[in-house]
């Protein structure tokens, strides 16, 4: 599976709470694509709902 971020986004510790979304929307979609799941996967599943709370973004 190829990286879904590049050294940059990597190394940056502190990204910005709507970076961290779109980050985790992408391996979510790509883990779906897959169809894997397993407990840090349902972990980064509810931190993305509480990112999209926290942002006042529509749920997918």
């Amino acid at each position: 599976m190829d990286s879904i971020i590049n050294l940059e986004e990597y190394f940056e510790l502190t990204g910005s709470p709507e970076s961290k979304l779109k980050r985790y929307q992408a391996c979510l979609q790509e883990f779906d694509r897959l169809n894997y799941d397993d407990p840090f996967i349902r972990q980064i599943r509810n931190e993305v709902v509480i990112l999209e709370k926290k942002l006042k973004l529509p749920l997918n």
